[in-house]
């Protein structure tokens, strides 16, 4: 994978790993909601007389890659000094952990990696923003407004979410004598008829039939659970009851496990690897993000068109979706918590937000205005994306599924990431999806206590 338009890092934010959570669970809520947000954001902003600096810990984008948008800010706000400090995500929890507790290395502004909004509000790291931004819901989109938002309060600002499409390669569909399938939302076929006609092109020829980005991550796999009726993955008060061994969750990965066993998706392949595997022309259908569009353009020979992401026959459409966010340290100075309000008000809504200063964008902002930068990416003028745009906006619209929303959410994603390896290695989807459950049920009691 890449790194240099941000596509690596924003990758990142999809996986889970152990992540010191026993510094992370010491103020948290019983409940599973929102535990405390005692900060509240100033409702009046007004640009700094006197020189102010704020520091601002990021996980999605490196120093170099942000570093014109920081340019642009503080050629706008010539008082106000943002010093980025770049964190490698596996580091990022324990990282916050230690420095909005300190009193002499303090952050101001920091990354918030959406699915974990909830976990950090009950952890009393966000200040409620809802009446520094009221107007918010008309600047960016309805689901990252409400991956915002927690217990009816705007905790983080929103600057960057996602969608996947399903791509495929015309010249191993025509060999097995399979019609391409559309573009538009109306199009979108079942996961039972692409199984179908993944087995007859690998039949005629292809190496792979059917191939997900994301093999094993809970954002890409979530919406087959969801599709086939089996909800996120939590339920009950504080989404704190596992719910991975329903109807729905079984049928889901049942299936998936099967791409595996029958030789339709690889064993033993990484994340990093899937793009370049259909890259290099051997999958017949991809499941990914349109981040890898310049890739694939790059390849000539490559002969490629996209569809909708499919559902399961008789289910509703998933997509995945979500991205980064903005949270404030609520223990900042009053000072400063005006200079990180106008920092955030300039990341997620001025004239667009973030996205117009950067050269390439790997997603859409989540700013409406900001996200036409986005939509106008050279890679998709390319005649093999035809249809993708509209696509994209109609996801994000209609089908786009919010992952998990918990307190419990850092160890939901690791438990299920190492129980996706073990289905994609052979062990029965029930059996499996049991062992999950039980490890969930008992990494969450300490939030039921």
């Amino acid at each position: 994978m890449r790194s240099h338009n941000g596509v690596t890092r924003w990758l990142a934010a999809g996986t889970g790993t152990a992540l010191a959570l026993a510094a992370l669970t010491a103020c948290s809520g019983g409940s599973g909601g929102s535990g405390t947000i005692d900060g509240v954001a100033p409702t009046d902003l007004t640009d700094p007389t006197q020189p102010i600096t704020i520091t601002y810990a990021g996980a999605a984008y490196d120093a170099k890659q942000i570093q014109p948008v920081l340019d642009a800010f503080h050629e706008q706000h010539p008082n106000i000094t943002v010093t980025y400090e770049a964190v490698p995500f596996d580091d990022f929890n324990s990282v916050l952990a230690a420095r909005l507790t300190s009193s002499s290395d303090a952050i101001d502004v920091f990354d918030v990696d959406m699915p974990r909004t909830a976990a950090y509000a009950a952890r009393g790291w966000l200040t409620d923003m809802t009446g520094t931004f009221p107007d918010l819901a008309s600047a960016v989109d309805p689901g990252s407004l409400q991956a915002a938002t927690v217990d009816g309060k705007l905790v983080t600002m929103p600057y960057q979410t996602s969608t996947n499409i399903m791509y495929y390669n015309k010249s191993l569909l025509s060999a097995a004598g399979i019609a391409a399938p559309g573009a538009a939302p109306a199009d979108r076929e079942t996961w039972e008829q692409i199984t179908a006609d993944a087995k007859k092109a690998q039949g005629a020829g292809a190496q792979y039939g059917l191939l997900f980005d994301q093999i094993d991550r809970y954002y890409q796999l979530q919406p087959l659970a969801e599709s086939a009726g089996g909800g996120p993955g939590g339920t009950g008060d504080g989404n704190l009851t596992p719910d991975v061994t329903n109807d729905g969750w079984e049928k889901a990965f049942s299936w998936y496990g099967s791409l595996f066993a029958d030789g339709l998706s690889p064993r033993g392949v990484s994340v990093a690897d899937t793009p370049s595997l259909f890259a290099a022309g051997k999958v017949a259908y991809y499941v990914g993000g349109p981040w890898w569009g310049t890739q694939f353009v790059a390849e000539q020979g490559l002969d490629f068109g996209i569809a909708p992401f499919p559902a399961f026959e008789g289910g509703d459409a998933a997509t995945p979706t979500g991205g980064w966010a903005l949270g404030m340290n609520p223990q900042t100075t009053p000072d400063k918590a005006n200079a990180s309000a106008i920092f955030m008000k300039f990341m997620g809504i001025d004239d667009g937000g973030y996205a117009q200063y950067l050269s390439a964008l790997a997603v859409p902002p989540s700013n409406l205005v900001g996200s036409a930068k986005f939509y106008d990416s050279e890679a998709f003028t390319d005649p093999r994306f035809a249809g993708v745009i509209d696509l994209m906006k109609s996801e994000l619209a209609d089908t786009a599924t919010l992952r998990l929303q918990t307190v419990g959410y850092v160890e939901f994603e690791d438990v299920m990431t190492k129980t996706f390896d073990d289905i994609i290695n052979g062990t029965d989807a029930k059996t499996a999806l049991a062992s999950a459950s039980t490890q969930l049920d008992d990494a969450w009691s300490k939030y039921r206590q």
